[in-house]
Parts: structure tokens; C-alpha cells; sequence
């Protein structure tokens, strides 16, 4: 059994993703638009949404994470939620640069610095209000 992180978008699934591979150095697995649904009389997809990201699937080291934009008639409160926070754990070289990718539009919420769980560990909330945690192993 596994639980895998899935975040969802307001139409900026796409940037998010080309956002986040460059952050982590990483390909995106799986990639398929509204468009690509295959057709269906019961379901027409809006035109509105046909480009945006049904389901991209990004790796990052031995995991992954799952993304899309909303559905029709779906919205989201894109506030920013320390509600749940993704956890980044690699070496300080891998930290820092992901931290500083995503914290370019991003706001730091806890520069990176030395403490007593890691020698390189902070917070930043990304362009898209998502909580990213790090930490050097």
C-alpha cells in the first residue's frame, strides 16, 4: 500500500509541471490533456479546459507525484495551505537547488540553514501556494 501526493491546478498544471522538473532535474512520466480523453457521448469536453492537464505524472528520485487541473465545474482555493506540505530529502546540493527554483516566485518561509535534524533544512512556498519542506540527508 502507498499514499502518492496529488496536487490539483487552476489551469497552470502545465507551467507547474515545467516548474517543477526543473526544480528537481526530473522527466514527467505520463502526460495526457482533456483533449486526449477519449471520446465519449455522455461527456464533451469544454473547450475551455481541452488544453489543460487531465493527469501528469511527475518522477522525482525513487517517487512521484500526480497532477492535474481542475475538471469542468470544479474550482479550487489557491491560497497558500501549511495545511499539508510536500518533503524533499536529498543531498545539500540537490536541496539548494531545488529550494532556490521554487522559491524565484515563491516566498521562503523558513530560510535554509543548518539545524539539528539536517545540515541544510527550510521552508518555501511555491508560486502556486505549495508547501515544500527540505531537508539534506
Amino acid at each position: 500500500m502507498k499514499i502518492r501526493p496529488y496536487l490539483t491546478y487552476s489551469g497552470k498544471c502545465a507551467e507547474a509541471v515545467e516548474l517543477y522538473k526543473r526544480a528537481f532535474n526530473t522527466t514527467t512520466n505520463d502526460y495526457m490533456r482533456f483533449s486526449d480523453m477519449p471520446p465519449s457521448k455522455d461527456f464533451i469536453i469544454p473547450d475551455a479546459i481541452k488544453d489543460q492537464v487531465m493527469q501528469a505524472t511527475l518522477k522525482i528520485g525513487a517517487d512521484f507525484i500526480r497532477m492535474s487541473d481542475c475538471g469542468p465545474g470544479h474550482t479550487l482555493n489557491e491560497a497558500e495551505s501549511e495545511r499539508i506540505s510536500l518533503s524533499f530529502e536529498a543531498n545539500s546540493d540537490e536541496v539548494k537547488h531545488a529550494f532556490a527554483v521554487l522559491s524565484e516566485e515563491g516566498r521562503v518561509a523558513m530560510p535554509l540553514a543548518e539545524t539539528f535534524y539536517s545540515p541544510c533544512a527550510g521552508v518555501v512556498f511555491d508560486k502556486y501556494g505549495v508547501m515544500w519542506s527540505f531537508a539534506a540527508i
